[in-house]
């Protein structure tokens, strides 16, 4: 990063996840490290009961579809009513209403891996008319975001497996510095999809035990649901008296086209240094990161690698043992723990025990870690397809 680059400040955040509706729930989940999955339905005959899942909690539902507008209540599909009620709590802790001048022309960018998967999916199952979905076009997303904050300016939808929610932040900081507009709504967002369910399951990434990152006994991936949002603005755009969450310092982002599945440790690898880079940072500046840390044998073990080797004093930690896996939605809801975690000093364990973890890494268990002198947290995450995103945040304290 150039010392003549714009700064974008994250001044909101917002949220919906199987913690609940708001950010108040999402981070006493993530202190108290408490899981909320239940058991998945099996989809097709030969599926086996018992696989664990997270989903967004009905009273939740309900809450965020009485927020949301009069288009998306009358043909509700579940990434809109998440990816629009994260964006309204987000406008509202930016100190921002509906149609405000600073978002007049605000970009909108919102990163998903299915879309409208259930809308799609209900079509192709017969449980829902197609006049009745409201589209299941994914780009929807983001113009139901950009309607709902009032904004004329650019709105796109990226698309980059469970890198997408940091390729879009990466896309809306840029777009920031190049001075297309001054406010941006930007995060993530994938609903519950049976597709997702059923490729897991052949995969056989999913199964009775939660998602355990960085354990010796990890096994499964945890499948979840949900949307994070932040409004990203500039320098000059903040309001007299703002208090940030964070400085968006650096983005990276990266694709392998190695394997369909697996990641590619050098890629990986490379994928952090970029990152460092573009924040002119070295490893050792990093006090925080947020891992990927997705509890699959392969993930965790490159992943924990290049911690091991190349931050071995940075606190680790790993949310999806939490929450579960939000997909596209995985780095949104990174990004606004890292920021949260910037405003309380405070780092939220990973839901395993200290004397299972495999690696030599120092990852934070069993209770939240106050880190008072914080100043970078990283937020990674990484797809099928060989896609890397890494985001690094800067305190303003």
């Amino acid at each position: 990063m150039s010392q003549e680059a714009t700064r974008v400040f994250v001044t909101g955040l917002g949220i919906i996840s199987p913690a609940g509706a708001g950010t108040g729930p999402f981070w006493d989940d993530l202190c108290a490290g408490r899981s909320r999955f239940e058991e998945l339905a099996p989809l097709y005959a030969g599926m086996k009961p018992g696989i664990l899942g997270g989903r967004v909690p009905q009273a939740a539902r309900e809450a965020a579809l009485e927020r949301v507008g009069a288009a998306t209540r009358a043909n509700p599909r579940s990434a809109s009513v998440f990816a629009e009620f994260a964006a309204l709590e987000a406008l509202g802790d930016a100190g921002l209403e509906p149609g405000d001048e600073a978002l007049r022309n605000a970009v909108v960018c919102v990163g998903s891996s299915d879309g409208q998967a259930d809308a799609l999916e209900d079509i192709v199952a017969g449980r829902r008319d197609i006049a009745r979905t409201g589209s299941f076009n994914p780009y929807t997303i983001a113009d139901g975001v950009a309607r709902t904050a009032g904004s004329a300016g650019p709105a796109f939808l990226v698309q980059s497996t469970c890198a997408s929610a940091n390729v879009a932040l990466s896309c809306a900081l840029e777009m920031l510095r190049a001075g297309v507009a001054d406010t941006a709504v930007v995060g993530g967002c994938d609903p519950y999809s049976e597709k997702n369910i059923i490729g897991f399951n052949t995969l056989q990434a999913i199964g009775p035990a939660q998602c355990r990152p960085f354990s010796r006994n990890r096994r499964y991936v945890t499948p979840s649901e949900g949307a994070g949002m932040l409004v990203l603005q500039t320098e000059r755009a903040l309001r007299p008296g703002a208090t940030p969450y964070a400085e968006v310092l650096a983005t990276a982002v990266s694709n392998d086209a190695s394997h369909p599945t697996a990641p590619d440790r050098d890629g990986v690898a490379a994928c952090h240094r970029r990152a460092l880079d573009e924040a002119g940072l070295k490893a050792g500046d990093i006090d925080v990161i947020f891992a990927h840390g997705t509890g699959s044998r392969a993930n965790d073990t490159i992943e924990g690698g290049i911690f091991a080797e190349q931050y071995p004093d940075a606190a680790i930690t790993a949310i999806k043992g939490t929450i579960g896996h939000l997909m596209g939605a995985a780095g949104a809801a990174g990004a606004v723990a890292a920021c949260l975690t910037l405003r309380h000093r405070l780092v939220p364990p990973t839901t395993v025990d200290r004397d299972d973890v495999e690696l030599d890494i120092n990852l934070v268990t069993g209770q939240p870690l106050a880190l008072p002198e914080l100043r970078h947290v990283q937020n990674n995450a990484f797809g099928f397809g060989g896609n890397n995103a890494i985001s690094i945040f800067r305190s303003v304290g």
